[in-house]
């Protein structure tokens, strides 16, 4: 209920126990919600009675570790988001506005711690020990947390009294914010480095792939201009084969058609010599045939003229010596010289034609 009334004000004056109070109103807490803050404040301000051991712990639900655990999660975001901020922050511009929200913010929740445990170092150092082990030790609120556990029972007394009076909350808060603006600047700056060191990496990767892909390029308009070159080679070596092919096979068709004219030729003059050759046979054939005639006309000619003589002289004969048979004559066939009878025969023929 008093939790309620409190964030219905505001943030504004509460008081738990007595000698513990706070104003939210007036803390700069920029970035960080106020209302985070106050649960912190009064999960460990519950607590008038820290000092009975851990068994009170186990009897309050807000004074448990793990939910105040969650809460100082909270808070220690925030306060990175503030030192980040004041880390940033250019020089020139008012950059005490981050500073002076973590140094209400942790004044506020340091107070809360050492109140609430009226001032006894040894419960601030178990309690915080709890608080801090309900975070995982990977995760880096869980040493913020331990760090600032280390530092407040540090910088308590022995004397519970002059802890809860004259506790020097504003010099710890000013100190851990030394602490964690530095470390929080070096991890902004390692960040920074190691974004600056994976875009160069990144750059020269992608120059390194534009190269590539350039050379690839290059090496395909390289390889494509080769193939082109060869192409255009292999075309001209084949233009050149089919004009010599095409040459040859003129040239050996002018060939063919020659040597069929030589043969065509040849073969007509055969036959013309072959014509002449039988026309001459014919005509010798022929006129051997006329000169038989010839010469067989010439010797029945002769025959009959002598047989015409014999008869006459026979004729005579008895005429003469009628008295005296007169011996038998045969009819003398006189054989002419061939030469006689082929003049005869020419003779002959030469009559007729005339």
């Amino acid at each position: 209920a008093q939790a309620s009334k409190t964030q219905r004000s505001s943030c504004a004056l509460w008081t738990r126990p007595p000698h513990f109070s706070f104003s939210c109103s007036n803390l700069l807490l920029a970035d960080m919600s106020c209302k985070t803050v106050v649960l912190f404040a009064l999960a460990i301000s519950g607590a008038t009675a820290l000092s009975a051991g851990r068994g009170f712990l186990a009897q309050n639900a807000e004074m448990q570790p793990d939910r105040v655990a969650k809460t100082l999660m909270r808070v220690e975001q925030e306060w990175r988001s503030q030192a980040i901020a004041f880390s940033e922050c250019s020089a020139g511009e008012d950059c005490s506005g981050a500073a002076a929200a973590f140094q209400k913010s942790c004044s506020t929740v340091v107070s809360a711690v050492v109140q609430a445990s009226s001032g006894d170092r040894d419960n601030v150092v178990e309690y915080m020990h709890d608080v801090c082990t309900e975070i995982a030790e990977k995760d880096w609120r869980h040493g913020r947390c331990t760090d600032m556990g280390t530092l407040i029972a540090a910088t308590m007394k022995q004397d519970a009294y002059e802890n809860r009076e004259k506790f020097d909350t504003a010099g710890l808060c000013t100190k851990f914010w030394a602490r964690v603006s530095k470390e929080e600047a070096a991890r902004v700056e390692q960040e920074q480095k190691a974004q600056a060191e994976a875009d160069t990496e990144a750059a020269k990767a992608d120059e390194a792939a534009r190269a590539a892909e350039t050379k690839r390029q290059a090496e395909e308009e390289a390889k494509a201009a080769e193939a082109s070159k060869k192409a255009e080679e292999a075309a001209k070596v084949a233009d050149a084969a089919a004009v010599k092919a095409t040459a040859e096979e003129e040239a050996a068709k002018a060939l063919e058609e020659k040597e069929a004219k030589q043969a065509q030729e040849k073969n007509s003059k055969k036959d013309a010599e072959a014509k002449e050759e039988v026309e001459v046979k014919d005509a010798e054939a022929k006129e051997e045939v006329e000169v038989k005639d010839a010469v067989e006309a010439s010797n029945a000619t002769l025959v009959l003229a002598a047989n015409s003589t014999n008869a006459t002289v026979v004729f005579a004969a008895n005429s003469t010596n009628a008295t005296v048979p007169a011996p038998a004559v045969k009819p003398a066939v006189v054989a002419m010289p061939a030469v006689v009878a082929k003049s005869t025969v020419v003779a002959v023929m030469a009559n007729k034609t005339a």
